[in-house]
């Protein structure tokens, strides 16, 4: 709903980079076995026994808009996403009652570097600066007179939202992930493996709305609201004037101080692999036996393709990612609450949302109560359960099935997940490796597709692309970047 908002914050933490990029995901090359630098965001415990010896990230970008309010506009839609924030140029509006998106959520892979202490264990040190613009259970007709200075209702409206939040957030990660085998049999193998994070905030504005009751009357761009309980919340708006040119200094200095705000965070994985029996018994043949067999078993098993170093037949995997919270401290950090009943024009709301004190007299003039205090805040991380699933099928031919569930609450600060079910069948060698994943999202009860590409350290590809082709996807995402592979 409230665009202007994200203007006054996380466009202003924009400017540090050209653009920035969300939780890393990239299906079409992080399920697979190529770059343990991208998978360990699905499950720190698969960088263990990686193939690489040493690895460095140059850099990593991700790009994307996600929602269930219809269509995406691919043509401008990323631009609005980013620039005037008009949602009337971004989505054609479906009838879903209800409005949550992700518009966009952004995130940089800075340096990071990844090395293979032994055969069985790896470790690796990361960075990240990440930004999500989310709207979650939003009403759409409140959404949409918000957004579009044009809309008028055609009829007369009674709507009754109730906890209803919008946060934008811009934070800085320094990483520290660990990975090892923990049990190996020769046919049954258990990795474990964990990443501890320092969480530097950036910049975030949030708002909260408890409940508030909308009279919409056909034809007009004023509404009435009553039994309204809001809260706004940010450290970049404050009583006089947004705190936002605070922001802008050094790449550098925001990723590594986190200057405003500060947490920790952790991601925690296990990994379970099967090889099969065939492999065990055939390295556990005795010598004897081998010279007997010599030429049958040369035979035998010359027929047969050469394995890869991953000859498992079947992988599962399960880890809890991006737990965590940044906290911003009472003399950063201001609240504004809202109560009360008034009449409210949509643009004419947005163009005083410009700090806190000018919200305030607004809402009085309007007819509601507005209390402006400095409070402490904190802003969570969007915690989630990844459950996976990689199956060896034959030579280089593989397929994955990863299941992603939110573990987070939406009715607090913060961002969060939607469900989702994705499919990958790929084609893998040692270094080169091509993905189809092919998504089920909870958010728009649709399919989604994409492609993604990871030969020699470069990597480029989109998990959700059918926006290029179709007028009737709901989203978009694109990404790309660079390791340097050493092996031994």
């Amino acid at each position: 709903m409230h665009y202007r908002i994200k203007q006054a914050g996380i466009c202003v933490a924009l400017s540090i980079v050209s653009y920035t990029v969300l939780a890393q995901r990239n299906f079409g090359v992080a399920t697979g076995n190529t770059s343990a630098l991208n998978a360990m965001y699905l499950n720190p415990a698969l960088i263990a026994e990686c193939r690489e010896s040493k690895a460095v990230t140059l850099l990593g970008m991700s790009l994307g808009v996600d929602n269930n309010v219809g269509p995406f506009n691919a043509g401008k839609g990323l631009v609005v996403a980013v620039g005037d924030g008009k949602s009337n140029n971004m989505f054609t509006y479906s009838r879903n009652s209800r409005v949550s998106m992700h518009a966009p959520y952004l995130d940089i892979t800075g340096p990071g570097v990844l090395f293979k202490v032994d055969a069985k264990h790896s470790i690796a040190f990361t960075t990240r600066l990440r930004g999500m613009n989310q709207f979650n259970n939003f009403d759409q007709t409140v959404f949409h007179t918000f957004n579009d200075p044009k809309f008028r209702v055609s009829d007369n409206i009674l709507t009754q939202p109730k906890d209803f939040v919008y946060t934008v957030h811009m934070w800085g990660e320094f990483g520290f992930t660990y990975g090892g085998v923990f049990y190996d049999d020769g046919v049954h193998k258990i990795k474990a493996g964990g990443t501890v994070r320092y969480l530097g905030g950036i910049a975030y504005v949030g708002m909260h709305g408890k409940q508030m009751d909308a009279n919409f009357t056909a034809g007009k761009d004023t509404f009435m609201v009553s039994n309204a309980d809001l809260e706004y919340s940010s450290n970049i708006l404050n009583t006089q004037v947004g705190q936002g040119k605070n922001v802008s200094q050094s790449f550098f200095s925001l990723l590594y101080k986190g200057r405003y705000g500060h947490g920790l965070g952790a991601d925690f994985g296990v990994v379970y692999e099967y090889k099969p029996t065939e492999e065990v018994l055939e390295r556990n043949i005795p010598e004897e036996k081998k010279t007997k067999d010599k030429l049958a078993k040369k035979k035998k098993f010359t027929m047969k393709p050469k394995r890869e170093k991953e000859a498992y037949r079947l992988r599962l995997n399960a880890a809890i990612c991006e737990i965590g919270t940044v906290h911003y401290s009472k003399g950063n950090n201001t609240t504004e609450y809202i109560k009360g009943a008034g009449s409210i024009t949509g643009p004419a709301l947005l163009d005083r949302v410009t700090n806190m004190a000018n919200l305030k007299t607004y809402a009085q003039k309007q007819g509601f109560t507005a209390d402006i205090r400095q409070e402490a805040a904190s802003v969570t991380m969007p915690m989630h359960l990844v459950l996976g699933g990689d199956y060896h099928i034959k030579d280089h031919y593989y397929t994955n099935l990863t299941i992603l569930m939110n573990l987070a609450s939406r009715k607090r600060y913060g961002n969060s997940y939607y469900n989702q079910f994705t499919i990958t069948p790929r084609y893998e060698m040692k270094s080169l490796s091509l993905g189809l994943p092919i998504t089920y999202s909870t958010l728009t009860n649709r399919f989604k597709a994409g492609l993604g590409l990871y030969a020699g350290g470069f990597f480029i590809g989109s998990d959700d692309m059918l926006a290029f082709f179709s007028n009737s996807a709901y989203g978009i995402n694109f990404y790309a970047g660079l390791n340097v592979q050493m092996y031994k």
